[in-house]
């Protein structure tokens, strides 16, 4: 769908040039009618002058005509002016017919027709004819005039008027679109929060909009608010369910070793192994049930800081083992994403790897295709190719059990690639020979 600016402008355009063609039409048409009328006047003047030249003898002798009162461009052959004079039988024409002659209808005493007519040299002629009565004689008058030199004046003028109309048009569509500019900036300013909402670098946008737009900006400041705050309704809600549920899973482990109460070491093992079973999975969905995920309004995180700090708190967590844990992380990587999001995911990859390494775990981060990569090794065991291609596979329940030593951590990892629209993998590291778990998101 094209823009509201382009969508205008088109619009406008279209209409203005719409404007021009019919405006030019009229003028032309105007400007023809308006010649021809002061032709037809003329004219009617010449045929005044010609009936007043006209003689007329009695009895049956010939008419003549007081040359020296009828105007000399009816002398010059192909002049373009032309008249033919009909009393009874006898027709006087003008020099300039040459040896031609006009095709005029017959016209009522008292009456004026104008009509286009053929003449010699193929020029067009405007024709007036009318018949008067002079001496109890019908005279009847024709008399023509070129329109060839209108006819060249009315091009020229359409194409001036073209030129004229063209350059206006230009000038007219260059204002129209900085007024339209001027008046769509506060819809590019809104824009460019979008843009800086996305990124996380604002968590509203701004009501310094033109009223109609502004009911729009304010619903969607009312979503964002009410998406932000059950985000952090469901996040207590979820932690004071899980504080909730400790206590009581707690003492049902506790009665399941009391030998007062299970007998049976079987079924002592079975409810232990259940009450296990039921705190994993509750961990898991209340851990699933905590992320923020892409549809919030993350904020700009600085890979390099949030992760230097994941690792501080990872070397207090095993020191006593003297793990090697390396970064390789430029300082200005950053990502939009929810913080505690981004800690569950990291936190659970390094934590995997610090607990499998025998001494080193490294991590690097980069940029790839517009996205985040992140890879986490480590120089542990690592795991059998078919076990890696089974965690590999989509869909695959991680915490079911299947592949020992990777089971909630990872799972509570894809469900954050999943939520930010990423991708997994996990494999085998070629420099420290151990595991290797790679982070693909978008930024």
């Amino acid at each position: 769908m094209k823009s509201i600016q382009a969508r205008l402008n088109s619009g406008l355009g279209i209409s203005l040039l719409l404007v021009f063609v019919v405006l030019g039409m009229a003028m032309s048409y105007a400007f023809r009618t308006l010649a021809e009328n002061y032709i037809l006047t003329r004219l009617e003047h010449d045929a005044e002058n010609l009936l007043v030249a006209l003689v007329l003898r009695p009895d049956e002798q010939p008419v003549g005509l007081r040359i020296e009162r009828v105007n000399p461009i009816y002398q010059k052959a192909f002049s373009g002016h032309y008249y033919r004079m009909q009393v009874g039988d006898t027709v006087l024409r003008s020099r300039s017919l040459w040896d031609q002659d006009l095709q005029v209808p017959d016209v009522p005493t008292g009456e004026i027709e104008s009509l286009r007519l053929p003449g010699p040299d193929n020029q067009l002629l405007l024709v007036r004819v009318a018949t008067y009565n002079k001496a109890g004689r019908q005279i009847c008058i024709a008399i023509a005039e070129d329109l060839s030199p209108i006819r060249t004046e009315v091009r020229r003028f359409q194409f001036r008027y073209v030129l004229f109309g063209l350059v206006t048009l230009a000038l007219l569509l260059l204002l129209q679109r900085r007024f339209l500019r001027r008046g769509l900036a506060p819809l590019r300013e809104t824009a460019d929060e979008l843009d800086e909402l996305e990124r996380g670098q604002r968590q509203q946008l701004s009501e310094q909009v033109p009223q109609e737009v502004l009911p729009l900006v304010r619903q969607v400041n009312q979503l964002l608010k009410t998406l932000q705050q059950r985000l952090q309704r469901s996040r207590n809600a979820m932690g004071n369910l899980a504080h909730a549920l400790k206590t009581p899973l707690t003492l049902l482990g506790q009665m399941s070793d009391r030998d007062d109460i299970f007998h049976d070491a079987a079924k002592a093992k079975q409810a232990r192994e259940l009450v296990e079973k039921i705190r994993t999975l509750t961990e898991r969905e209340l851990k699933r049930a905590r992320l923020a995920g892409a549809i919030g309004s993350g904020e700009r995180l600085r890979l390099g800081v949030e992760m230097a700090a994941l690792v501080k708190v990872l070397r207090q967590l095993y020191r006593e083992r003297g793990l090697e844990i390396s970064m390789t992380i430029a300082d200005d990587l950053d990502v939009v994403a929810d913080r505690e999001d981004m800690h569950e995911l990291f936190g659970n990859l390094l934590d995997n790897a610090c607990k499998w390494a025998r001494s080193r775990v490294h991590v690097s981060a980069g940029k790839q295709n517009g996205g985040l990569r992140v890879r986490i090794e480590d120089d542990g065991p690592g795991r059998a190719p078919d076990e890696l291609n089974k965690l590999n596979q989509r869909g695959v329940r991680i915490d079911e059990g299947e592949v020992p030593g990777h089971g909630l951590g990872l799972a509570i990892v894809q469900d954050v690639v999943s939520h930010y629209g990423g991708q997994l993998t996990l494999g085998h590291s070629a420099e420290l020979g151990g595991f290797m778990a790679e982070v693909v998101i978008k930024t």
